[in-house]
């Protein structure tokens, strides 16, 4: 665009008051710069805007009539639009697109947002979700404002708050023989059928819990989605590993399952807040940000049992 919304301004003054001298004097502006202003405008558009009439101030041609109203409305869009980001900086006010690692997204998000839409109705909340390559991808493009994920390669340009430890524990049917115990070790399951949950880094995780015991799991099945997950463990297809600990523990179809800690010293997954280190976040991002860490803690994590 070869033209500012202050040549407009000063074009705007000078059409209401018919005298560059009259509207210099309104606006508190230098004669100069509003005679400048339109001699611009005139050769942008290559349109006369204005007949100067000697000593008489000047008035608005019929092109120039026209491009005063158009002015005048483009100026107030302007105005509003100024307001309005004015409100997104200082009011809990607009909508804020939420991102949430996949596994996480159907147990955590549902609550978490209700929750605080009730709390703040003049925010929408728009929930995505991804694996945590993605999310951390659309943080840095902006097409996200905060991502509920794991501490898994993040890098330094990404900002992390840390809200809850969800230990591993091993999935199994509720008919599996160790479905009761307190406590099972992977030995004791290392002969039997083992489900992956199949996602970038995930998989590089769990993999890692059975290095730690130089224990070798037969994959037999491979899924990105946690209900294939639950559904292929809960009809006895094989037992699995997972961080994440649903209030409802029966699959899709009904069947029962069972979470039983890992008996050992194995690494948690660290679930928390992640947004972009040095984005300047509006209100309703920092009343998001500052909802999830009262709402999510060792004591209670909407949609997920606790140990």
């Amino acid at each position: 665009m070869k033209f500012t919304l202050k040549q407009l301004s000063y074009f705007v003054a000078a059409g209401e008051a018919g005298s560059i001298l009259k509207a210099a004097e309104k606006i508190h502006v230098s004669q100069p710069s509003i005679s400048n202003a339109i001699t611009h405008l005139e050769d942008i558009f290559e349109l006369q805007l204005f007949i100067r009439h000697h000593a008489q101030g000047m008035s608005l041609t019929t092109a120039g009539n026209q491009i005063m109203a158009q002015s005048k409305r483009l100026l107030q869009d302007a105005s509003e639009l100024k307001s309005f980001a004015g409100k997104l900086s200082d009011q809990i006010f607009g909508s804020i697109n939420i991102g949430c690692f996949t596994p996480l997204a159907p147990i955590v998000t549902p609550e978490l947002c209700h929750g605080f839409m009730q709390s703040f109705p003049g925010v929408d909340v728009n929930v995505s979700e991804d694996n945590q390559a993605e999310l951390l991808s659309s943080l840095k493009k902006g097409s996200i404002d905060l991502a509920l994920t794991y501490d898994l390669q993040l890098d330094s340009d990404i900002s992390f708050t840390p809200l809850v430890e969800l230990k591993p524990y091993a999935l199994l049917a509720e008919d599996h023989p160790l479905s009761n115990k307190k406590a099972v070790k992977l030995m004791e399951l290392a002969e039997e059928k083992f489900i992956l949950l199949d996602l970038p880094l995930s998989d590089a995780y769990f993999m890692s819990l059975f290095s730690l015991d130089n224990v070798k799991p037969i994959i037999h099945a491979r899924t990105k989605h946690i209900d294939v997950q639950r559904g292929l463990v809960a009809n006895g297809y094989g037992y699995s590993l997972a961080n994440v600990r649903p209030l409802n523990k029966r699959s899709l179809d009904g069947s029962g399952l069972s979470y039983v800690p890992l008996l050992g010293e194995y690494p948690s997954l660290t679930l928390g807040i992640a947004v972009l280190e040095k984005i300047r976040k509006t209100m309703a991002v920092d009343s998001f940000n500052t909802y999830c860490i009262e709402q999510i803690s060792s004591n209670h994590i909407p949609g997920m049992a606790t140990l």
